[in-house]
């Protein structure tokens, strides 16, 4: 390709410069977009230093190292060295700088908002292409040997290639960007596209441009020569090409790590803001932290699950965050001393309930996991603990569509095993399968926009969840509906209303399991309950209910519907029989089974905690229970309404309520069995002891007095007065004033027995131990303890009834 006249300098182009002005550009644009890609705000430091990032990737590589490279590839005057483009310092350092600015506004106004405007968009790709167009011509202006002569019809048709591409390419990067989290071939596609017009526009113009030659200068008087700007050029693009390398690394540790996370038990936060979008990492992944690699289980029936009871400890705990904030570095140093961090690996033959010494307990060790793990995640979040959520109440099993390598390996160990072995144990069904916990919060505006600073998204939940069920290893299917049930999941637990409420209570017995509970699937810490439209029950209304005490609910219904009866009843009479007959009737309704109609009514009202939304106030609403035991083979989910769930988990909500006085009870409890732990971890062994020093009290092993071994026994309720433990370092002695006695009286007795133990030589012989008593000491005294709820008075009634009926 050649142009030529009488006064202009005749020139070629080499094709191979050519393509390599293009590769450079593509690697300039890929790199920005994934710079762009990062950026979750427009606000905080980490996305101002992405935006610079990008804008010099796009205005230095993508425009100004295209366009060098492809005035590279222009050859005058059939390849005479004196007769060579030169350029001058001062052009060309200004044509470096302004499409970096340029493009950086442009970025800035995509990114000024989360919504991607029209507006946004042309004026942005208008920017951009002016940017491309702009460097072009003020590089052309640093010719230093040549005066170029410009037809417009080429400068019109480079500036309309410039605009169209650059508005295309980065308005559909935009508007889909938070959707191509995981899909790199996409952005890739925009930044050829990009390419596309930064090439198109600068060999568009070139075509139209004609070399006037005003001097003829020695190549070593040049400003600067064709090679020095080839090597400057070449040394960007291969910054941007590292650039790009750095991210593929980093992308495929990260798809490693949440392969292997899939595999382990994982808290992750599940953080919403106000327009029901999920916070996400620049790489569309939930924030999250390792708790262990699996929870060891003491037996086939100690499965990990809401039930179980560490669960309903770590739920407990992040309802109350202040109960356990101020032990977690003290947790890390004794997790630094036991050897359940280093022998909790799955499939590990040291897989045991106790350490060598014996005095570890794993639930233990698994709580103060889970607290670290939280600290950390509310780090990773720039947010204090408190304000981190509180705990789902649904345990997610991941890695259910991969196999893990845990599980190849045990699948290629017994292959010399015959399938039709009816001897072998069935396999476990959580084996070589991880577990997600998720602390659930909603953050307002501020926060959203802190966390957005942070370097962190908000993204609608259809765009995110294929790359979330991916990451975790499980089914979209599987995913979704829980996602949308955290989205209101609420932070503080739903109360009843002021006022009088029916209510049933029905247990369904489980194999050697205790029982579950029936509740609504929109509250599973409330009882199925229907209002009244009174306020509080009077004298006569409870004496008039006590009448019933007893009755079935059939017969309740029948009695209060018939017309004699009504005929024969005072008019506020009259008024309270047609309250109780429909609320009755819309409790049947609500649980729509046959079971319903043989419970049973308890007359005397139960006090439940409310919530007055009018005052704000917290007080006691009044219950009218009927109570039931279903079948054993009753279905656990009844209706799109009411399920059945588990017992052990539903009575731990009873006591996590907003403005619960158990919090603090539960605090101090958590104080004192973490303390004695923590001391004892800190206290440097005496080598020269002879003695067994320990004593085994309410919160596991205790130390004791040098010298003596102890031995107790205890009786009563859950925790100790300050009367009766050593008093210990930590801050809780603020939280509980005074201890309140429970419904049994709340009495701890301790009796310890004092043994003197001793070693005897005599002669060459091994030692002989010689014991001696050295009495008895007992010591009791008043527990804090949690008030009894009305469902504990329900179970109470419910089970002994059962008793009566079999006795």
């Amino acid at each position: 390709m050649a142009a030529a006249d009488e006064d202009f300098v005749f020139h070629s182009y080499d094709a191979g410069f050519i393509v390599l002005s293009y590769i450079v550009s593509v690697v300039g644009c890929w790199t920005s977009l994934e710079l762009l890609h990062k950026r979750t705000s427009s606000k905080g430091l980490y996305n101002w230093y992405l935006l610079l990032g990008a804008a010099t990737a796009m205005g230095a590589v993508a425009i100004w190292s295209m366009h060098f490279i492809g005035n590279r590839a222009i050859t005058m005057d059939a390849g005479q060295p004196d007769m060579q483009i030169g350029y001058n310092a001062g052009f060309t350092a200004g044509s470096f700088f302004l499409p970096i600015c340029v493009v950086g506004l442009a970025f800035y106004l995509f990114t000024i908002t989360d919504q991607v405007s029209i507006t946004g968009t042309i004026t942005g790709g208008c920017l951009a292409g002016f940017a491309i167009c702009g460097m072009h011509y003020l590089g052309q202006g640093g010719i230093s040997n040549y005066h170029a002569v410009y037809d417009w019809r080429f400068v019109l048709g480079s500036g309309i290639i410039a605009v169209v591409a650059a508005t295309l390419a980065l308005g559909i990067f935009f508007y889909f960007k938070s959707g191509w989290t995981n899909t790199w071939w996409k952005r890739s596609a925009c930044a050829f596209l990009l390419a596309v017009g930064v090439s198109g526009m600068h060999w568009v113009a070139t075509v139209g441009t004609s070399y006037r030659l005003e001097s003829v200068v020695d190549g070593n008087q040049n400003g600067l020569s064709r090679k020095t700007t080839v090597v400057v050029v070449l040394c960007l693009a291969i910054g941007c090409c590292i650039t790009l390398i750095i991210f593929a690394i980093i992308g495929q540790r990260s798809r490693h790590r949440m392969a292997d996370r899939a595999q382990q038990v994982v808290l992750a936060c599940a953080t919403w803001d106000q327009d029901g979008r999920l916070l996400v990492t620049p790489e569309g992944l939930l924030p999250c932290r390792k708790i262990t690699n699996s929870y060891i289980e003491r037996s086939f029936d100690d499965i990990f699950s809401t039930e179980h009871p560490v669960f309903c400890w770590i739920y407990r705990a992040s309802r109350y965050w202040q109960g356990v904030a101020d032990l977690i570095p003290g947790m890390r140093t004794h997790l630094r001393t036991t050897s359940f961090a280093k022998r909790s690996r799955p499939g590990s033959a040291t897989q045991t309930r106790d350490s060598p010494d014996g005095t570890e307990d794993y639930s233990q060790v698994f709580k103060e996991l889970f607290c670290i793990a939280a600290s950390d995640l509310a780090t990773m979040l720039q947010e204090p603990l408190e304000n981190l959520g509180v705990l789902y109440d649904e345990i997610v099993s991941t890695g259910t569509t991969k196999k893990s390598r845990g599980a190849r390996i045990f699948s290629s160990s017994q292959t010399g095993i015959s399938n039709n072995d009816i001897e072998r144990a069935p396999p476990r069904v959580t084996f070589g399968r991880g577990q997600l916990l998720f602390i659930v919060r909603r953050a307002d505006k501020l926060e959203t926009a802190q966390l957005q600073a942070s370097g962190f998204r908000f993204a609608p939940v259809p765009q995110v969840v294929d790359h979330l069920a991916r990451s975790m290893q499980v089914t979209v299917k599987e995913l979704q509906p829980r996602l949308d049930r955290m989205k209101e999941f609420p932070h503080y637990l739903r109360t009843l209303d002021p006022g009088v409420h029916l209510a049933c209570f029905a247990l369904r017995p489980l194999y050697q399991r205790g029982f579950d509970v029936l509740v609504p699937k929109d509250a599973k810490n409330l009882l199925p309950t229907v209002a009244l439209p009174i306020p509080a029950l009077d004298m006569w209304q409870i004496d008039f209910i006590t009448r019933f005490d007893d009755w079935e609910v059939g017969k309740c219904l029948q009695w209060l519907s018939k017309q004699s009866i009504l005929e024969s009843a005072t008019a506020r009479e009259r008024v309270f029989f047609g309250q109780l007959y429909n609320g009755l009737f819309a409790l049947g309704q609500q649980i729509n089974d046959e079971f319903f109609q043989s419970a049973r009514l308890t007359a005397r009202p139960l006090r439940a905690p409310c919530y007055n939304p009018e005052t704000g106030l917290h007080g006691q609403a009044e219950i009218i229970a009927f109570r039931v035991i279903a079948d054993v083979h009753q279905s656990r989910l009844l209706n799109d309404r009411v399920e059945f769930t588990s017992s052990r988990f539903f009575l731990c909500q009873q006591h996590v309520y907003q403005k619960s006085p158990d919090h603090q009870i539960f605090a101090r409890r958590v104080h004192r069995e973490f303390a004695s732990l923590l001391e004892r971890k800190e206290r440097p062994p005496n080598p020269r002891a002879s003695s067994s020093n320990f004593r085994r009290g309410f919160f596991g092993r205790v130390p004791s007095s040098p010298g003596a071994a102890t031995a107790s026994t205890y009786s009563g309720q859950r925790d100790l007065s300050p009367s009766t433990v050593k008093e210990d370092s930590s801050s809780e002695k603020h939280l509980v004033d005074e201890p309140t006695s429970g419904p049994f009286g709340g009495i701890h007795v301790s009796n310890e027995v004092t043994i003197d133990v001793s070693e005897v030589r005599r002669g060459d012989r091994s030692p002989n131990v010689e014991m001696s008593n050295l009495g008895v000491f007992s010591e009791a005294a008043v527990a804090p303890v949690e008030r009894e709820t009305f469902i504990d008075e329900l179970i109470s009634l419910t089970i002994a009834e059962r008793r009566q009926q079999r006795a």
